[in-house]
């Protein structure tokens, strides 16, 4: 490889860079696991003082022991275990995107998280309770998938895509006030955080209807079950779709804050995954093809930036 003078090649990736490491590469050695990629001290003391101090102990530490801190705090249980369960996914998809770029503080994560729990959840309720009540439930309770579907995706996949956005388009409106732009990547991670805290909260209401469930019909926690595993996997899905929304949104704001074709294209796709997944539970198989394709869409847009990175290089 071919290097333009005073430069240098990534000691882990091979990339031509003016440091010794690439951006991603440093990224990779500052994030939750950098402790393991470093080297470590020879004096057995200084080893597991360099342990005690990294944030692959402090971190997974706090978030095993948290259920037992909410037990000894005497907090909502079922409150408390949503949360966790939606964060389990945040310390996933943090390091994988803080893999790929530069990421900033936590701080909007934080914001968005919160934001969409409240503001975007309100808004999604009361918006397709407006649905339900002028007749959406003829097609949502449609027996033919292709009718159901049309109606999960009108009346619930635009409207709680829509909803996790919200936070996301007044980051994205401030940015082009202020005339900064921001990577899509960037956007996409307060939009995974966006996802995570409606899906929390969301789930909240799950396990408490299958709590009630269980009580009237004395299914021996048949619909507690079901609420709880939907309080797992579902994370998952709210994030990968606000995901790929806040990415399409990120690429407008990097295009000048044009091409909204782009935006508008990654909000329906999104949509038009939620809704058919809604509306697909009853066919697993369907159901399983539409995550399938949820996460390789999403993926495609998390490595894109990369892939253009290595077909630049000589």
């Amino acid at each position: 490889m071919n290097l333009p003078p005073y430069r240098h090649q990534c000691e882990n990736c091979g990339a031509p860079v003016d440091e010794v490491l690439c951006e991603a590469c440093r990224n990779h050695d500052a994030g939750l696991f950098a402790v393991a990629n470093r080297p470590l001290p020879k004096n057995s003391i200084l080893y597991v003082l360099t342990i005690l101090k990294s944030r692959l102990f402090w971190g997974l530490f706090v978030f095993a022991t948290a259920p037992i801190l909410l037990g000894d705090a005497h907090l909502n249980i079922v409150d408390g275990m949503m949360v966790y369960f939606s964060l389990f996914w945040f310390f996933i998809f943090q390091p994988l995107i803080a893999s790929q770029f530069h990421i900033r503080s936590i701080l909007l994560d934080i914001v968005a998280y919160i934001f969409t729990g409240t503001v975007g959840v309100l808004f999604a309720l009361v918006v397709e309770s407006f649905w339900i009540s002028h007749g959406a439930n003829l097609l949502l309770n449609s027996h033919i998938l292709a009718i159901s579907a049309i109606g999960y995706i009108l009346f619930i996949g635009l409207t709680e895509e829509f909803a996790k956005q919200i936070i996301i388009v007044l980051i994205f409106l401030f940015n082009r006030a202020k005339k900064k732009v921001w990577s899509p990547l960037s956007y996409m991670m307060i939009g995974i955080s966006s996802g995570l805290g409606f899906s929390a909260v969301e789930n909240i209401s799950y396990v408490q209807h299958g709590i009630t469930f269980d009580v009237l019909y004395h299914s021996v926690g048949l619909g507690t079950i079901t609420a709880l595993t939907r309080a797992l996997y579902t994370p998952f899905l709210h994030a990968i779709w606000a995901g790929i929304v806040a990415y399409g949104l990120g690429v407008v704001a990097q295009h000048g804050y044009r091409d909204w074709h782009l935006a508008v294209g990654a909000y329906l796709v999104a949509a038009v995954f939620h809704g058919f997944y809604d509306a697909s539970l009853t066919h697993g198989d369907l159901s399983i093809i539409d995550v399938a394709l949820s996460y390789l869409v999403f993926l495609t847009l998390l490595l894109n930036n990369h892939r253009r990175r290595l077909a630049s290089t000589p």
